[in-house]
């Protein structure tokens, strides 16, 4: 019994050895290169680039701003593009006694457009982004020029999210425990098999763990907080699918037609059968990554939202 005990002593400390070298060469390896904002919760990560009217990239799960490079620059050509690290993600940060629900993300970002002097702007959403960004147009309409949803969670999830699914773990002791042991390890042995799925049927861009910033979702963090945000998840969006009726400017949502993680279907209907004049695409043989596989798409796409809200200001 002693020794087995011993044993098991010793795997456990073998698994946070490991979890720690891989944080320290993440980090080792990752900077912060914007700027950080200190905010009610935390602190977020922030890029700027471009001129033009504001506007607001929110990545999503287990993501970073970084996954914007390439569609950040062209929008850029006509907008003041901001790209934020989420409250928890990249290298924003979030207070271990700091909700994850959408509301106070949503808070938090609205707190740091505040600060930075941004009075209104159009929001751009990816996936769980998506959501938030959802949640900001019900909680500051008055802020929210127009919301473009690239493949967004739109309600709450009646399955498993792909390879994503993992990440459900509703125990704060279990995730924390997890983060810090079994979950680098498994990760860094299955994570090309996962990120595949989640590009499917795309291809994985060469450039996308370095200079894509895929890489920094192998740190301890980001898993731990993403656990936050997907249990989380749930119930923010529980509350806020009744509200989306309540939405004025133009929303639209562009999907990837084969996304394996969320179903088009399930999170188109939400938001086309709630918010009077929003539309929705379908990209054909695309999957859930199209800010970084359909970068030209997803900015012709936004560029035609956004344009709604000018035309909507012309026409009053």
């Amino acid at each position: 019994m002693f020794i087995a005990l011993l044993i098991i002593v010793f795997i456990l400390a073998l698994l946070v050895w490991f979890t720690t070298s891989i944080d320290k060469k993440i980090e080792q390896n990752f900077f912060a290169t914007g700027k950080l904002t200190p905010v009610e919760g935390g602190t977020i990560h922030w890029q700027m680039q471009g001129s033009g009217p504001a506007l607001v990239l929110i990545h999503g799960l287990l993501g970073n701003s970084a996954n914007f490079s390439k569609l950040a620059s062209i929008l850029a050509t006509r907008y003041t593009v901001y790209s934020i690290d989420r409250p928890g993600n990249g290298f924003s940060i979030r207070a271990k006694s700091t909700s994850a629900s959408f509301e106070k993300q949503s808070s938090m970002i609205r707190e740091w457009m505040d600060k930075v002097g941004i009075d209104n702007a159009y929001l751009v959403g990816h996936s769980m982004g998506g959501g938030i960004a959802l949640r900001m147009a019900i909680d500051a309409s008055e802020r929210i020029n127009a919301v473009s949803l690239l493949c967004p969670l739109t309600t709450k999830l009646l399955k498993g999210a792909g390879p994503l699914s993992i990440l459900y773990i509703p125990n704060n002791f279990l995730r924390k425990s997890i983060s810090k042991t079994i979950a680098s390890p498994f990760r860094v042995k299955f994570g090309s098999k996962q990120i595949s799925q989640i590009f499917h049927p795309e291809a994985v861009p060469k450039s996308f763990a370095k200079h894509g910033g895929g890489a920094l979702a192998l740190h301890s963090k980001s898993f731990y907080e993403g656990s936050r945000d997907t249990v989380a998840a749930q119930g923010s969006l529980g509350r806020q699918h009744s509200a989306y009726a309540n939405i004025t400017c133009p929303v639209g949502v562009l999907y990837g037609e084969q996304d394996a993680i969320l179903a088009p279907d399930m999170h188109i209907h939400p938001v086309k059968s709630t918010i009077a004049g929003s539309v929705s695409e379908i990209i054909g043989d695309a999957g859930h990554m199209i800010p970084v596989t359909q970068p030209q798409r997803c900015a012709d796409f936004i560029f035609t939202i956004n344009d709604k809200h000018a035309q909507n200001i012309s026409a009053s």
